[in-house]
């Protein structure tokens, strides 16, 4: 019974005892961080302690979250500013510049978009404290705070869908670049629904797993082939690999690529090449095995060659996913040599580019074999699947080699821990195996027609754009495509809402592709849609011409030039402000537009007509346009029409073969 009288009288020692325990966990918080600590103070009176204590771990939280003297590792707060990758994008400032125009057309927009869609929004709202989900929240900002949900889709076919409330998409988002061949093709769904009555175990060996290795060494030239369930995993094998053969720990990479979820290249460089973990949750010695260079760079080569006795590997983006049109063929080579001359792995992370660009991916692309390369995305026919191909050297290192029965041998190689329990699922290899067949049947012939589809597409966009002065280009490889803004534009964002409004499904911040299931009416949709999209948001000022197009279209209206840009019948455009007007339409009207330049500017005469929807009631304008420049053979610059070549479509040509392990 005296115990706690004991305690009592012992309040003030055990006080100071937490406290200098609560100082210990501040500095080892300190330490985590990076920064520097400071000794600990002299413990001040027993009744002042917890008053100490209280302050101290406020003050540890803050040396985790805040850049301290001498440590460059990113606070929180920097971290949410600038999210990395595919990170949620919150804006919390709401923007107070709108005229009152604007803002009255922004909320009747509001006021339509979320009756359209009014299913999805409930969705959304209805599950909000249930479902921790950033997709949901990307996006966020509080001047449209009511259009920030992601449409809620139940089914799909070919290269549409359709949501909760009944409204069809043309999906431009194709799975995150993961749907090549549209949605639910006939004999992707054939294979899985015999698989699904055959069986789905998960732990024997099931022998679709060797067909479908063999199918990808064939398609791709890849030696060996190893499976997982994602691209993270399939880029974490690979780093793993390099540093079992090589016996090295560090990896470089390059600026602006992306490789997946896991720790270590969720990073950022600095210019004294120090490596910055680049989300909140991430240690900074999580990263300080990697190298983060620029892509493309004649410095960067030269660090790679001072430093290449210290590489595992060197691993990129071949054609990175956010600058697909930076293709830079000799600096891809460079990395090839350096690598063989260092004794590192090169490892192409082709879980974009593989199956997209051209069947042997982009190391068809470039002529250059890589090493180690990643697949996922288009290899699982729309289901969870990736895996990691290379030459046995590297490969051996996850089941120490080639061995047989009924002699001496045995696995040699020394081999690293990779696996997971549903690598190598049957439905997931039925997948495969169907989407595979399907490419290895389409050989090159698929892979061009797409690739010029593409490319016809393009050329015509940015055409529009040019002839617009907008602030925004149509960049591509391949199949794969986005839209570039200007960094001036502040209310791009109302683009993709308003485009999504009108039945096109894709999100700001990711690419979109062309599926071998859209055809020529899909993409003519896409093109009405973005270009009167465009209009709509130009006039009234949300989406600002380039600077010196507003100037030249001024000088060009004080100068009377307005020849080139006349309607007939119907009022000449006026310029309000610097800002294009155009005039209401009153019926079917011919309009004489003149080839234009970068900024709109005459440069010659279009040939053909195209018909779109005007600005104003929807009314039909007959338009004439130009087609895409041809050299002097006949073909668009940049292509190659020679026998057994691929055209990559704006991503310059192949060889059209295949490399094979040694080459």
């Amino acid at each position: 019974m005296a115990m706690p009288a004991v305690a009592a009288a012992d309040g003030g020692a055990l006080q100071a005892l937490l406290a200098q325990q609560l100082q210990v966990m501040s500095q080892q918080l300190a330490l985590l961080g990076g920064a520097a600590v400071a000794q600990p103070a002299v413990a001040a009176a027993p009744a002042a302690a917890p008053v100490v204590a209280a302050a101290t771990v406020p003050a540890a939280a803050a040396s985790v979250s805040a850049t301290a003297p001498g440590n460059d590792q990113p606070g929180i707060k920097a971290l949410v500013e600038k999210p990395f990758g595919a990170s949620a994008r919150i804006t919390l400032e709401r923007k107070t510049d709108m005229t009152a125009a604007q803002s009255s057309w922004l909320a009747a927009f509001i006021a339509r978009y979320n009756a359209r869609t009014g299913k999805s929004k409930s969705f959304s709202q209805d599950n909000r404290r249930l479902m921790a989900d950033p997709r949901v929240v990307t996006g966020f900002n509080p001047q449209w705070k009511d259009l920030v949900y992601p449409i809620v889709v139940n089914r799909s076919k070919g290269a549409r869908m359709w949501d909760l409330d009944g409204n069809e998409y043309i999906d431009l988002l194709s799975c995150f670049g993961a749907n090549l061949l549209g949605y639910q093709p006939d004999e992707i769904v054939d294979a899985m629904v015999a698989q699904l009555q055959a069986g789905i175990e998960v732990g024997p060996q099931h022998p679709l797993a060797a067909d479908v290795a063999r199918l990808m060494s064939e398609i791709t030239g890849m030696e060996r082939i190893a499976f997982c369930n994602t691209g993270s995993e399939a880029v974490m094998g690979a780093m793993r690999i390099a540093r079992t053969v090589t016996g090295r720990k560090t990896i470089a990479i390059f600026t602006n690529s992306y490789h997946g979820i896991f720790d270590e290249v969720i990073v950022r460089g600095t210019r004294q090449l120090r490596s910055l973990s680049a989300a909140p949750g991430i240690l900074a010695n999580a990263v300080e095995n990697v190298l983060v260079l620029d892509w493309n760079s004649e410095e960067s080569l030269r660090v790679l060659r001072e430093r290449g006795h210290e590489l595992a590997a060197i691993m990129t983006e071949p054609i990175q996913n956010k600058y697909p049109t930076i293709q830079p063929r000799e600096f891809v080579r460079s990395l090839r040599q350096i690598a063989d001359e260092a004794g590192c792995a090169l490892i192409f992370d082709e879980v974009v580019t593989g199956f997209r660009v051209a069947p042997g991916g982009a190391q068809e692309f470039y002529g250059v074999r890589a090493d180690i390369a990643t697949y996922g995305k288009i290899i699982g026919g729309g289901l969870p699947f990736a895996a990691i191909g290379g030459g046995s050297k590297w490969l051996d290192a996850l089941d120490g080699g080639h061995w047989q029965y009924g002699d001496d041998s045995y696995p040699e190689a020394g081999v690293t821990y990779f696996a997971g329990t549903f690598v190598r699922h049957p439905l997931a290899l039925a997948a495969a195996q169907a989407s595979l067949l399907h490419l290895q049947r389409g050989g090159r012939e698929l892979y061009r027609s797409l690739n010029d589809r593409t490319q016809r597409f393009i050329d015509r966009l940015s055409t529009a754009f040019a002839a617009r002065g907008a602030p925004v280009k149509a960049v591509h490889c391949a199949s794969l495509w986005r839209l570039s803004w200007d960094e001036d534009q502040k209310y791009v964002s109302l683009f993709y809402y308003t485009v999504r409004y009108h039945g096109l499904h894709l999100y700001e911040q990711f690419g979109h592709f062309v599926t071998e299931a859209m055809g020529e009416p899909e993409l003519e949709r896409i093109f009405t849609v973005f270009t009167n999209a465009l209009d709509e948001l130009m006039a009234l000022g949300f989406i600002t011409p380039r600077a010196e197009c507003r100037l030249q279209a001024r000088a060009r209206h004080h100068a009377g030039n307005a020849r080139h840009r006349a309607v007939e019948p119907g009022p000449d455009r006026a310029l309000a402000g610097g800002q294009l007007r155009r005039p209401r339409a009153t019926g079917t009207e011919r309009v004489a537009v003149p080839e234009t330049g970068r900024c709109g500017e005459p440069t010659g005469t279009r040939s053909g007509t195209e018909r779109r929807r005007g600005p104003a009631r929807g009314v039909s304008l007959r338009v004439r346009h130009h087609r895409a420049a041809t050299t002097a053979g006949g073909s668009p610059p940049g292509s190659d029409r020679s026998a057994g070549s691929l055209r990559f479509g704006g991503c310059g040509t192949g060889a059209g073969r295949l490399l094979h392990p040694r080459q």
